[in-house]
């Protein structure tokens, strides 16, 4: 290959996304869509608050509509059924909430095919396709030899993912995001990140400092 090929493989294209660059108008509209919707989605939130097996349920069934009506349809469930979902969430297809018990802030991007067990949203934080939030590092005790691990239970803790992260394509996430870090793709993050760094790797390890 050419050197002049080689650089125009690496050039990147700008780009802005809709999401958090819409227009009045466009964002009017999807209001209104959304209220358009209360009729079908006001009967499915209310069923979902009588157990978290009906809002699993629901939950998977709604992730499997196609992006314009799921990403309208999605977000006024969520925003019915869970603690708290903030203004201009987009949850996208094939993502999955376990738990009602669950926060997300404003501005959030929520990739494709996501599973999101006990974990609390910041505001303007970005997750890709594939990403796994659970509930700590500790779901199955395993100390005790004289009965399957199957039967000693285990330990769920809430997972903290502050503003402004960034969370790589199929990472897993174990443990604590702060303020501003990115996890890269394919990451398994056990331990707390800390402020505006950014990890990578399996167990996640500093990469570097955004600052």
């Amino acid at each position: 290959m050419k050197k002049q090929e080689r650089i125009e493989s690496d050039r990147y294209t700008a780009v802005e996304y809709q999401q958090f660059t819409a227009s009045p108008k466009i964002r009017r509209t999807m209001k209104l869509a959304g209220m358009l919707c209360l009729p079908f989605i006001l009967p499915l939130a209310i069923a979902s608050r009588r157990s978290d097996f009906i809002f699993r349920t629901i939950s998977e069934l709604l992730s499997l509509l196609p992006y314009l009506f799921g990403t309208i349809i999605r977000y006024q469930f969520y925003r019915h059924t869970l603690t708290h979902c903030g203004e201009n969430v987009v949850i996208s297809f094939g993502t999955i909430f376990l738990y009602r018990d669950i926060a997300i802030g404003d501005h959030v991007l929520i990739g494709m095919y996501n599973t999101i067990h006990y974990c609390d949203f910041g505001s303007f934080v970005l997750t890709a396709d594939g990403c796994r939030f659970l509930s700590g590092a500790k779901y199955h005790n395993f100390e005790r030899t004289d009965c399957p691990m199957a039967l000693q239970g285990g330990q769920l803790r809430r997972i903290i993912i502050s503003d402004d992260c960034w969370i790589g394509a199929n990472a897993i996430i174990l443990n604590d995001l702060g303020t501003g870090s990115i996890v890269g793709a394919g990451a398994v993050v056990t331990k707390p990140v800390e402020p505006y760094t950014i990890v990578a790797g399996n167990p996640a390890t500093l990469i570097r400092r955004r600052f």
